[in-house]
């Protein structure tokens, strides 16, 4: 048996389309802006969104920035605090997309520290005006604090704690109060200040009030999709603004209602629903979540009294260890007490270390990573950085750099990524000379070259992951993809199967295993980052195989190794370790074919379920007995007791006896009680919709709404109690509880 079904596109298909081919009729900063936002959120989940559709967006605002860093309202207008921060958010949400070494990364990256120094010039007395040098107001107050949140800034970074206390005072709002509400609470979580509960409420209040417009329920569903997840409540939120899409045949849209006095707002509304949807779509765990934080929080507290750190706690402080700490712990704080103690260890090691350098006329390790660290906190003025050039540039000869056995790679790498940082521009004649010579290097990968007698004979041992990562590191920015194609190869090669990288993988002699290398946490992080730079992505199997590295906050056994964790999970975002969820296999259901099976006694509870979610997926399902799992993926409709229900989800147990039915510690009315429980074989998903026979009604009530679309948790309970006596099973009579 087959239900029929009406065909349509699935709403974030309809509603990314209608932005994309809106684009020219968008006048605003903001409305191209929020597009962006929402169809950088919908990247991958969106079937025909292409990055090239991305892309139109990214190159309309960057070319409506103004010289001064700044956007205005409209192409060519004055800049403004308000335009310029929606720009900035939507350009960091998207940069991400592109790798480091594409033309267009280093355009939005550039664009976005312009942008950045605009609001932060513009700041005046405890927030921000409209345009440079006006009294505070709180809209372009609020939305300056988003933009600094979403680029790192927190509440221990300048301007932040004050700005929040301005629009806690703030007595006039300039913009309705839901919108203000809204954006107070995305402001609020990205700079990392604990949102009020009262502030929480009146979200509620005002999404589930009748007199807000579909633009603002648009960003109420929005934000509380992103601070909640998705509870049931949310899913209500979701379900909702679904309903109140407006179509014209393959677009979906959001307007606020014609009116007289209310403008549409027609991209902002879709944008900021677009979000919602999106948002509820990269959710669907449960479980507990990394904290960047509280790695920065460890890292903190083994800072070495002289304020560096060292190779591991309690040593001795490290040049090269400070450098990494610094760097991860400015994705959390940015300037504190305790990186300012670092800064000023770094600054008395450094001309300690050029003497030394000078003395020996080579450069070491320690020399470049404390100019790094300078350099990362923007602590060099232009004099100090020329100086720094001309020092680096007399130790090198024709591009090279020495150690006492000649020129090597690995110092020579160095050399290069210090003089990229202090500003050289990449067609100097010694960088293009060292990399010249680096790629010219004979062996696949880079390691130690002997040069035993100048300058007639040379040897190269072994390459090493180390030694090539520092090379390919320096290289990045100056090289193609297929310029150091064998090197890459190489370096994919030498990662030990399902875990991470070593010093290298093996070592024979003849013919004899005599080494099998360790993999390590720098190590593998570091060859992560430089492999997705060229278009290789690890970061999947890497974040697995970190998960069995975790000491407490800290990760790996050295500190630098914790930094790097840092820096990893926060180009990642949020990383929530989760089974399996409700939402998971839901979101799978329009994409997959899915059939829906019964067991005995349930053919007619089948039919209606499947009549309910042909209408809500709008797509047809196939209705057999269930005679087995196959390669595919099913809709299970059963009795409480016919499956094993551990055997296809570990976290879920589930028995019944003649009066109840029992979920973990709890229990429920056997009689009036449907459960859904997500699932897995090794071929596909599981949707298990449980009950007692006779219950059809109870589940496809349920199932006939575009709630169950946004279900989340580890299973879901729906109770029926007939509160109006009337033996008919409705919406509004049922009791949905989500379990974990």
């Amino acid at each position: 048996m087959v239900i029929p079904y009406v065909s349509a596109v699935p709403i974030l298909d309809a509603s990314t389309r209608f932005l994309t081919e809106g684009k020219d009729y968008m006048d605003s900063t903001q409305e191209i802006s929020l597009s962006l936002m929402a169809l950088g959120s919908s990247y991958s989940i969106a079937e025909n969104l292409t990055k090239e559709n991305i892309t139109l967006f990214v190159e309309e605002l960057l070319e409506r920035q103004n010289s001064d860093g700044g956007w205005g309202y409209y192409e060519g207008s004055i800049s403004n605090v308000v335009d310029t921060s929606y720009a900035v958010i939507a350009l960091k949400r998207v940069i991400d997309l592109y790798y480091p070494n594409e033309n267009i990364y280093r355009k939005i990256s550039k664009a976005l520290e312009n942008g950045l120094n605009f609001i932060s010039k513009s700041h005046t007395l405890n927030g921000w005006g409209y345009i440079p040098n006006t009294l505070p107001e709180f809209y372009p107050t609020v939305m300056a604090l988003w933009a600094l949140g979403e680029n790192g800034y927190t509440e221990k970074s300048r301007h932040v704690n004050e700005a929040i206390a301005y629009l806690e005072s703030a007595e006039s709002m300039e913009i309705s109060e839901a919108k203000a509400v809204g954006l107070k609470i995305l402001a609020y979580k990205s700079v990392g200040h604990q949102v009020p509960e009262s502030l929480i409420e009146k979200a509620w209040g005002l999404v589930n009030s009748d007199n807000i417009t579909i633009d603002e329920r648009a960003l109420l569903t929005y934000v509380l999709t992103t601070y909640e997840g998705l509870t049931f409540e949310v899913a209500k939120l979701l379900s909702r603004l679904e309903d109140l899409a407006e179509s014209n045949e393959t677009l979906i849209y959001w307007a606020n209602a014609p009116d007289e006095w209310t403008n549409r707002e027609v991209f902002a509304a879709s944008a900021f629903a677009v979000m919602s949807f999106a948002t509820a779509n990269t959710l669907g765990g449960v479980g507990g979540i990394i904290s960047i934080e509280d790695s920065c929080s460890a890292l903190e507290k083994v800072q070495n009294p002289d304020g560096g750190w060292g190779y591991r706690a309690g040593y001795s402080s490290d040049d090269r260890t400070t450098y990494y700490v610094l760097k991860a712990l400015k994705r959390c704080y940015f300037k504190d007490e305790v990186i300012e103690k670092g800064l000023e260890w770094v600054e008395t090691r450094i001309p300690e270390n050029m003497e030394k350098v000078s003395k020996e006329r080579r450069l070491n390790s320690a020399y470049i990573y404390n100019l790094l660290t300078l350099l990362e906190f923007n602590m060099l003025n232009e004099t100090e950085k020329q100086t720094h050039i001309s020092f680096i540039k007399s130790l090198g000869e024709d591009g090279k750099w020495n150690t006492i056995l000649g020129p090597q790679p690995y110092e020579t790498a160095l050399a290069i990524k210090a003089l990229l940082a202090l500003g050289v521009d990449p067609s100097d004649e010694d960088i293009v000379k060292a990399k010249e010579w680096l790629l010219s290097r004979p062996t696949d990968g880079w390691g130690l070259r002997i040069q035993v007698a100048i300058p007639f004979r040379v040897r190269y041992i072994m390459s090493t992951v180390p030694t090539t990562l520092e090379v390919l590191e320096a290289l990045t920015p100056l090289v193609t993809k297929e310029e150091v194609e064998r090197h890459l190869t190489w370096l994919m090669e030498q990662k030990i199967e399902d875990d991470g990288w070593p010093v290298v993988k093996e070592i024979y002699i003849r013919d004899i295993l005599m080494y099998l290398g360790a993999p390590s946490v720098e190590l593998t992080i570091r060859a992560t980052k430089v492999l997705y730079d060229f278009g290789i992505d690890y970061h999947a199997e890497t974040l697995n195989w970190l998960l069995d590295h975790r000491s407490d906050s800290l990760w790996g056994t050295t500190l630098t190794e914790s930094a790097l964790a840092v820096l990893f999970f926060s180009e990642m975002g949020e990383v929530v370790i989760k089974p399996l969820s409700l939402y998971q296999v839901l979101k799978q259901i329009p994409e997959k074919n899915f059939t829906i099976l019964y067991t005995s006694n349930y053919n007619s509870t089948a039919v209606s379920l499947g009549e309910a979610l042909s209408e809500v997926f709008e797509k047809s399902f196939e209705i057999k007995p269930f005679e087995g799992f196959g390669d595919s993926n099913y809709i299970v409709v059963s009795d409480f007791n016919t499956f094993n229900i551990p055997q296809y989800n570990p976290y879920i147990k589930v028995k019944s006896d003649d009066m109840h039915v029992y979920l973990g510690d709890k229990s429920y009315p056997i009689n009036n009680t449907v459960i859904l429980i997500p699932g897995k074989t090794s071929e596909g998903y599981l949707l298990f919709v449980l009950s007692s026979r006779g219950a059809e009604d109870i589940a496809s009530t349920f199932l006939s709404s575009t709630i169950i679309k946004y279900l989340n948790g580890a299973a879901c309970v729906v109770t029926h109690e007939d509160k109006n006596h009337n033996g008919v099973v409705e919406f509004d009579e049922l009791n949905i509880e989500l379990v974990g």
